[in-house]
């Protein structure tokens, strides 16, 4: 495995980045999650590389392992990225994707963490599905998205797969197609659904 030498540093290491605690090892292609902390995170990293006989310096990949987090995040959130560091409009896209999901999830999580029925998150993620704002550009299997939010939900619809961001709120849809919870947090802007929509009678419930 290759690691730089130089590497950013998440700006509140304490708090769970949009994301989550992921981190993919390169040579096994096993993704790793935490829903504790970063040296949670670490720690298992180590241990799956040790399982593995992968060589590995200790130091070096506790920084490698939180430089491929800062990577994936808001800039904002991060300290000494590289001058030259240029996210493509795909990051950016995933970037607003994950922090409108995290504050989702947040106050799903104040409002109780209630769950729909699995049938009716089912019927949900089906609708979904065909719907022209269910954009599946960005591989979220890949960034590690789905287990992040597995996290949360602990359960999945068998249209989870073809599911992406929902252009409307921008709000991953594995995640709210599960969740009993009356709205999305705008931050003071109107959101409009297709009046196909199973979020559409909300709409005048958003935060």
């Amino acid at each position: 495995m290759h690691i730089p030498k130089k590497y950013p540093r998440l700006k509140y290491p304490l708090m769970e980045p949009p994301g989550g605690f992921i981190f993919r090892d390169l040579d096994t292609n096993v993704w790793m999650a935490s829903h504790v902390s970063l040296k949670d995170l670490i720690q298992q990293c180590k241990n799956h590389r040790r399982a593995n006989k992968l060589v590995f310096d200790e130091d070096e990949f506790s920084k490698f392992i939180e430089a491929t987090i800062c990577y994936s995040i808001d800039p904002a959130l991060v300290l000494d990225l590289p001058d030259d560091h240029n996210p493509s409009k795909q990051m950016l896209t995933l970037y607003k994707a994950n922090k409108c999901t995290t504050d989702y999830l947040q106050k799903w999580k104040n409002k109780g963490q209630k769950l729909v029925p699995q049938e009716e998150a089912r019927n949900r993620s089906a609708m979904c599905l065909n719907c022209e704002f269910n954009a599946t550009h960005i591989c979220l299997t890949c960034k590690g998205i789905d287990e992040w939010i597995y996290g949360w939900t602990r359960r999945k619809t068998v249209n989870d797969k073809r599911l992406g961001i929902c252009q409307c709120d921008a709000v991953i849809l594995f995640a709210s197609v599960h969740a009993r919870y009356p709205g999305v947090p705008t931050n003071g802007q109107k959101i409009t659904y297709p009046e196909y929509c199973w979020k559409k009678p909300e709409e005048i419930s958003h935060e």
